[in-house]
C-alpha cells in the first residue's frame, strides 16, 4: 500500500494540533483556555484591560484568527503569517507581583511537560528584559515535521505577557524570523496614560516685541519701554 504524500497543508493542519496542545499545556500554568473569536484585522498595540499597560508588536503582514477578552480579562490573540509561515499567539495577564523571577518559573514548568521533553535543542535564555525557552520538535505522531517552537515571557508592573512562536518546516535560515520579531515585542504604559507635556502658554511663546507692543497699545508704557 502506497503511504500518501504529506503536503505542506497537511502538516499545518498538524502544527494546528501542536499548537492545541500548547494551549492546553498553557492552560495548566496559567488558566488560558481556547477560544473562538476571530478579528480581522493585525494589531500593533495589544492591551490588558483592567490595567495601564499594553504589549507593543509588530504584526505587519499577519492575519488575526482569534482575539478575544476572557471572562477574567486576560487578553487572548493569534495570528499567521501566510508568507513566512509564522504563526505567534499572545496572552496578556493581569497577576499582583508579576515579575522577571515569575517569567523563568513558568518556562521552566513548561519545559517540564511532556511536549517539550520530546523536543530536540532545547535551550532555557533569561534574559534581564525578555526570557525565552525554545525548542525544535521534527516528528509528531510519526510525521516529519520540523517544527521549532520559542515561547517568551515578559513582566511589567502587574502584568505577565506570554507569547508563543512557531513554524513548520524550520530551517536556519528562519532563526532570524523569530528574533526579528521579537524584538519589536516590549510591555508599556497604554497609549491612553502616554500624556503629552503641556504646549507652554501664548505669552510665552510669542515674540517679545509682539508682548511689549500690545502692552503699548494698552496704554501700559511704563513696561513698555524698556524693552
Amino acid at each position: 500500500m502506497t503511504r500518501p504524500q504529506t503536503t505542506p497543508a497537511y502538516l499545518n493542519m498538524i502544527s494546528i494540533c501542536v499548537l492545541g496542545l500548547w494551549i492546553s499545556l498553557m492552560a495548566g500554568v496559567s488558566g488560558v483556555q481556547p477560544d473562538v473569536a476571530a478579528a480581522e484585522s493585525p494589531q500593533t498595540f495589544l492591551s490588558q484591560p483592567n490595567s495601564d499597560i499594553e504589549l507593543a508588536i509588530d504584526l505587519a503582514g499577519f492575519t488575526i484568527d482569534r482575539d478575544h477578552v476572557k471572562p477574567d480579562g486576560r487578553r487572548y490573540v493569534t495570528a499567521f503569517h501566510p508568507v513566512t509561515g509564522l504563526t505567534v499567539s499572545m496572552t496578556l495577564e493581569k497577576v499582583p507581583g508579576a515579575s522577571t523571577r515569575g517569567c523563568v518559573m513558568r518556562l521552566q514548568r513548561l519545559q517540564k511537560g511532556p511536549l517539550i521533553s520530546r523536543g530536540k535543542d532545547v535551550a532555557l535564555t533569561t534574559a534581564r528584559d525578555v526570557q525565552t525557552l525554545e525548542y525544535t520538535l521534527h516528528r509528531f505522531q510519526g510525521l516529519r515535521l520540523d517544527q521549532k517552537s520559542m515561547y517568551a515571557c515578559m513582566a511589567e508592573q502587574n502584568v505577565y505577557a506570554g507569547i508563543h512562536l512557531s513554524k513548520v518546516q524550520y530551517s536556519a535560515v528562519d532563526a532570524s524570523l523569530f528574533h526579528t520579531l521579537l524584538e519589536t515585542m516590549r510591555l508599556q504604559p497604554s497609549r491612553s496614560q502616554q500624556v503629552a507635556a503641556p504646549a507652554p502658554s501664548t505669552p510665552a511663546r510669542m515674540p517679545r516685541f509682539k508682548i511689549e507692543n500690545v502692552r503699548y497699545q494698552h496704554d501700559d508704557y511704563v513696561q513698555a519701554i524698556a524693552p
